[in-house]
This record gives structure tokens, sequence and C-alpha cells, in this order.
């Protein structure tokens, strides 16, 4: 006999606040009365003239979508692919669909309940109290309302009827994780297959990280008390499942995860391979190197001497010489000096080989060893050899910073400074015993910071940008020298009694500062003009793409929080080429110089414009209100940079093609933007040269079915008194 559930809406978290009635009748009732509602106000609108008739159109969905959408949903994939305007008239809906997974545990204001029907699943929005009588295969009638969730379309629910039980949908589809994290598999019931890498135990639920092929994805299920799920660890397994998103607080997608319903909706392909710990321990130096034929995805075992432990985050061993530092949740207390056996999954972060979800134990020859630590200056750090190993290093302590989350001490040493951190509960809530000025020697890990955008850029190795040395505890800190007692106050009240010497050694002193504020001044000039040179084109003096990659990522920035737009500008230099050749290449230099002053003298000052090599150039249109506003800079480029150019004893002819990208129909980040302004930049050029085009999708799908050609024919140059 079906068992009816009354679900009070009003206590539904994720409800439409209209979703007031609290059975089925009068939510029906209340579409019926809402319907004619507008019918009504459709007839009176005339009367009230011009002006109040558009304020009935602004208030009031557009009357073609209303008629479009069903006076009762019966489909849940359909309620799912509503708008969130649609959604939010709270239409009714009546669904008969099966249960793929009820959690009334997971979180305290509302339960998870989702629901699949032959055309899909949908998300079903219910008070966590009281638990319904329903599990993973029961069928299910519903209804309830549409309304706006906090990513898709949910179904808010006044009335759940258990009809029976059944079972869940058969031989679901396996998307790959592009598929996952576009959205269109939200509420579906889907396969995913990976490692399981680590295993979460919680009061009520049981998460499952899982490496699938396209990347790291989290699986929860509710807990089982006779389930053995850390067997499952390093194990190949199916999971069958509902998709839900991670999202942000604009409800935007950030991420996704699978909910289970239970231990029988996974299945173990391959049980782990061998238990590492008793395969001999890889040696820290063949961590992700090249080995043909090695078996990939699975635990490793490494060996090794224990250099740092901060528990519960981070542990470094030293194999030989060569040192490995690991992020792990482990939190069993090792000494530094104890030989230890870490197994974990082989992986790359931060552009260093490392392990991922490590755990160790001691050794069965764990006793405890002398460790010997290599003095090093800041040079050798920088250069990255002595990455991950126990070093010593010297310096004059110069500040230091309790605020960050690990405190930090800032040592000087020439013209290098490199931070030294201690793990945050070193020192608790006390405050650090040393003197800024100190001499000091500390003993720790060497931890080398890759740069990412050198890195790249280059051929294939890695970039060191900087270092900083990482410390067990307080005791790795000696102090080799404390402050001075000769302060400036105290040099004056010496320079008072001495009198006639001591004036004398105070004008010493002011001119010496004389000459340290000059050189000063001379380091800061220096290190500006330094400074400009990596940021700017050494011919035109424009930004190259280092700064131009900056200031994109700030207008990027500025156009998702305020909502306005940006736009790219390729430009490039029609026939740039024949300049070359005819006139030489100082001829074309002279030229380039030519266009970037045009260009910077037609645009805004808060405009830039940049030469990221040969005959290219960017203009970066930043805080625009509407899209044309681009188009019109690129009118204006085109009329300015089209009159002829002096160019020696020559006459050149000046034109451009520009092709331009707007965010966010031509991309949301820099690559994109850059990318499809250079793709309608070369439609200009195949139709002829000197003009400009916006990139759309229609001209994406023109260019793919069309041949570019890459140059036109060559402009004319006119040589003076010929």
């Amino acid at each position: 006999m079906a068992q009816r559930v009354l679900v009070p809406v009003s206590k539904c978290t994720r409800m439409c606040p209209r979703a007031h009635a609290s059975s089925s009748h009068c939510l029906f009732a209340k579409w019926a009365r809402f319907r004619s509602a507008l019918r009504f106000l459709c007839r009176v609108a005339p009367f009230f003239g011009t002006g109040g008739a558009a304020a009935l159109a602004f208030a009031q969905p557009h009357p073609a979508t209303i008629e479009k959408l069903p006076h009762v949903i019966t489909a849940a994939r359909t309620a799912h692919d509503l708008t969130e305007q649609q959604a939010a008239l709270s239409i009714p809906v009546h669904l008969h669909a099966v249960v793929t997974y009820y959690d009334p545990y997971i979180d305290a204001r509302h339960g998870a309940l989702f629901v699949h029907d032959a055309s899909g699943g949908v998300f079903i929005g219910i008070p966590a109290r009281p638990i319904l009588p329903i599990r993973a295969g029961s069928v299910v009638d519903i209804e309830g309302v549409t309304a706006a969730g906090d990513f898709a379309p949910v179904v808010n629910s006044s009335q759940i009827t258990l009809v029976g039980q059944s079972q869940v949908p058969q031989n679901p589809p396996v998307p790959s994780m592009a598929q996952l994290l576009s959205g269109d598999e939200d509420c579906q019931w889907v396969e995913v297959a990976g490692v399981v890498h680590s295993v979460h135990m919680q009061s009520m639920n049981v998460i499952l990280d899982i490496a699938t092929a396209g990347g790291m994805l989290s699986a929860t299920t509710v807990l089982e008390p006779l389930g053995n799920y850390e067997s499952l660890i390093d194990s190949f397994v199916h999971v069958h499942g509902s998709v839900a998103p991670l999202f942000s607080r604009t409800h935007q997608m950030v991420g996704v995860h699978i909910f289970f319903p239970s231990l029988h909706e996974l299945t173990v392909e391959k049980t782990p391979p061998v238990d590492p710990l008793s395969l001999p321990a890889v040696a820290v130096t063949d961590l992700s190197a090249f080995q043909p034929g090695q078996q990939s995805g699975h635990r490793i075992h490494v060996q090794g001497i224990v250099t740092l432990q901060w528990p519960g985050r981070m542990l470094c061993i030293e194999d030989g010489k060569d040192g490995l530092c690991m992020q792990t949740a482990d939190e069993t207390k090792v000494s530094p000096g104890e030989r230890v056996d870490v197994v974990g999954f082989p992986t790359v972060s931060a552009f260093k080989p490392t392990l991922q979800d490590a755990t160790f134990k001691v050794a069965a020859n764990g006793s405890l060893t002398g460790q010997d630590s290599t003095a090093i200056t800041a040079e050798q750090a920088l250069k990255g050899d002595y990455d991950g190993q126990l070093v010593q290093f010297e310096g004059e302590l110069i500040g230091q910073d309790l605020s960050a989350g690990d405190p930090t001490l800032m040592l000087s040493s020439g013209r290098f400074l490199i931070p030294v951190l201690l793990p945050r509960t070193a020192i608790g809530h006390g405050t650090l015993p040393w003197k800024t000025g100190s001499i000091v020697r500390v003993t720790g890990i060497c931890d080398v910071l890759v740069s990412t955008t050198a890195t790249n850029l280059g051929e294939g190795g890695v970039r060191p940008e900087s270092a900083r040395i990482l410390l067990r505890s307080t005791d790795d800190v000696a102090i080799l020298r404390t402050p001075s007692w000769w302060t400036p106050a105290h040099t004056l009240d010496a320079f008072a009694v001495v009198g006639i010497v001591g004036l004398a050694a105070f004008a010493a002193i002011i001119f010496l500062r004389i000459q340290v504020r000059q050189k000063t001044r001379a380091l800061v000039a220096s290190e500006a003009q330094l400074r400009f040179l990596s940021q700017h084109d050494p011919l035109t003096s424009l930004p190259n793409r280092i700064l131009l990659t900056d200031r994109v990522q700030q207008a990027l920035n500025r156009a998702e929080r305020f909502e306005s737009y940006l736009a790219l500008l390729m430009v490039d230099i029609d026939s740039f080429k024949d300049v070359n050749d005819s006139l030489g290449h100082e001829a074309g230099d002279t030229l380039l110089c030519e266009l970037a002053r045009r260009l910077k003298d037609t645009l805004r000052q808060t405009d830039t414009v940049a030469r990221i090599g040969g005959d290219e150039f960017v203009v970066l249109l930043s805080d625009l209100k509407i899209p044309a506003e681009a188009e019109a800079v690129a009118g204006k480029i085109l009329a300015a940079v089209s009159r002829p150019a002096q160019i020696g004893s020559a006459v050149v002819a000046l034109s451009v093609s520009i092709g331009v990208g707007v965010y966010p129909d031509a991309g949301t980040d820099m690559e994109s933007l850059l990318r499809n302004a250079d793709a309608a930049m070369y439609t200009v050029k195949a139709r002829g040269k000197r003009g400009y085009q916006v990139y759309s999708e229609s001209l994406a799908r023109a260019a793919a079915r069309t041949d570019v050609p890459a140059r036109g024919p060559r402009a004319p140059i006119q040589q003076i008194g010929s």
C-alpha cells in the first residue's frame, strides 16, 4: 500500500519564497490564479498608455514565454532544464520517479534527494526532518513546484508518496571529466571510474577521493556500519551515482562530485596490485622519471630519514643526498633522524615530483641516526640543487611576521632576502625571542619555488624563482651575534662628551648618510630601469607580453566584478615584409615606431598598447560599457594609421588589419581572447586587408571552412624624387 509523506514547504531551505502552499491542490490553484491575473493585466494595459504598458512588460515575463511553459511538468529533465527565471515561477510539478540517492544527514538545513525517471534526473528540495521511509530504488510519486536552486533549477516538494520498490537505473552513461564539469550532467545518474586515493570517515557519511582519467573527484555516500572502506584504497573502482555541482557564491560551477547511495553501487574492478611496503623502496630520484613498462596510478614505497615533520601537514625525508617533501594528513609523530617507510601516490606539484595522500610508519630498522646538514649561501639555494635537503644558512634577521599562517623570519644575505618559516605550533601564542639585527644560523629544509611563467616559456627545464627555509622548531635557530649596543641615540650621547671629536664624527655620519642616500637612489633608479626593460619592448617602449598579461588579468577581474566589458584588438601591419625587403630593417623599425606613436595618440590614457612580436600589436580596451565601443575604437585606429608614413626618402602607404575579441563573447581569459582576435584579424587579411573584424561564433565556423592566406599583395612604396 502506498505511503503518503507530507513535506512542509516552509521548512525547505532551497525553496522559492513564493511557494507557501501546504498541498498540491493549493499549488495548482495558485498557478491558475497567476495565469488568469496575467491575462487580465494584458487586456487592461492599453488603458494605461505607453508608460503603463512598458511598466507591465518590465514587471512580468514575456507572454510568449508563459505560453510555452506547460501547466504541469511531468518529466524530471524538463524541470531541471528550465531557465532560472522560469524555475522561479513556481510551476507545478508531478513526477513518478525512482530514488537514486537519499541522505537526511549530509546537511542540517535540508536533506539530499535525487530522483530519476525516463527523461533524466533532478534534485528534490526537502527538509532534513522527518526522515522519510525511502531509499535508493524506491519508486515515489512527487508533487511540488519548481524553484531556482544553488546551481540549476530544483523541485521543492510538498508531498512525496512511496509507491513501491524497484531498482536504480541500469547501465548508466560514462561521461568524461570535461562533460561533468560542463554542467550538462548535473543531477544525472552516471558511472565514474578511477583509483581510490583516500577515504575520509565522518559521523554519518564517507567520502572517497578518486583519481579518474580526467582528474580528482570526490564521491560521497551514507556510512554503512559494516562497510570496509579502508580496503578500497588503491583499488580501481566503478561507482554509480548522481552528479552534483560544487558552486560559488554567485552560483557558478567550480567543481563536481558524486553522490552514490551505498556500496552496492561500487564495483571493484581491480584490487590493489600489491602491498607497496612489500616492494623494494623506490629511490627519490626515480620518482616521475621515465621507466618503460612501469605501472602507473598506484601507490609506491619510498624509504628515508626524517628531516622535518609538521604533523598532519608535511613530511620531509632524505634518501642518501636527495630530499623529498610531501603533504600528508597522517599525524603520527616521528623524530628527525628516524627512518620511515612512506607509501603514497606519485604526482607532480608545483613542478616537483612528490607523493599524494601519503602515509608512513617507522621502519623496522628505524633507530635514530645522525643528520648532516650542508652549509649553503643564498646563491646556492636559488640554483635549486639543494631543494628538499637539510641545509644550514646564515643571515641577518631584518624582520618577523607573526600574522602569517606560519611565523616567518626574513633573513638578509648580501642582496638576497630568504624567508624562514616555522610551523604555527612552534610558538603558540607567544613571541619570537630573537631581536632584529641579530646574525643567526638556521638549520632546515631548503624549499625552492619555481617560476611558472619562465618555466612554461622555456625549453622544458624548471626555472627557480626564489627559495625559503622550513624549520622544525625554534631550536633550529642559533644566534651567532646580537645587535650592537651602538645605536644612534647612544652614539649622540657619546659625541656630546668628547666635544669637538664628537662633532667631527657627527659630520662624518651626516656625510656617510648622504652617500648612502645617493647610492640608494641610484640603486632604486637602476632597479626601476631594469623593471621597465623587463616589461617593455626595447624598440617602441610599449608594454611587452609580460606587462600586457598583468594588465589584461586586472581588466578581466574588474570586468567580472563590475559586469563590464573589455576587448583585445590584434593589430597587424599589412605587407610589412615588403617594407623590410625594399627599404631594409632599419626602415621597418622606423615604421613600427611610427605605428606605435599613432596608436598611443588615438587611444585613451587608460588603454594599453603592447607589442608582442614582429609587426603584431595588441590594444587592450578596458572598462567598456557596451561591446560596440570596441568597434568604434577599431575604426578610429584605421583612420589614424592610414596616412602615408615618411620613412627616410620613401613614402610608405601604411595600413593595418585589426581583429577584435570582446570579453566575454570571445573568451574569458587572455589566451582565448588573443587567439580569437587573431582569427578575426586573419579574416580581414583574407578579405583584402585594411579593415577590422569582430570575432563571433559564426566567424569561427566560417574560418574553419575557409583557408586564410597569411599575406596579401605588396604595399605601394614611393621614393621621394623618383
